[in-house]
């Protein structure tokens, strides 16, 4: 019984303990209107948005970025 115990338990918690096999976080684009600034969530502020990635923001409001900026949905780069 303690053995299925503890093999139920590792199968449960093994999905959650995996990291990112890239190494790099996924940072969601958005913008605060109130005070007009560009942030990312979960953390973070942008230091340039360039406006190609603007226009699309505008029209999806699905934008990412991790090292290079791309549609959150489809994962389609963004050209500049």
């Amino acid at each position: 019984m303690k053995a299925a115990t503890i093999i139920i338990a590792i199968i449960l918690l093994l999905p959650a303990s995996q990291q990112s096999s890239t190494g790099m976080e996924r940072k969601v684009l958005s913008y605060n209107p109130t005070y007009e600034f560009w942030f990312f969530t979960p953390t973070g502020r942008p230091s340039y948005v360039p406006q190609s990635v603007k226009d699309v923001y505008w029209k999806t409001k699905s934008v990412c970025y991790t090292d290079f900026w791309f549609h959150c949905g489809n994962g389609k780069p963004i050209a500049f």
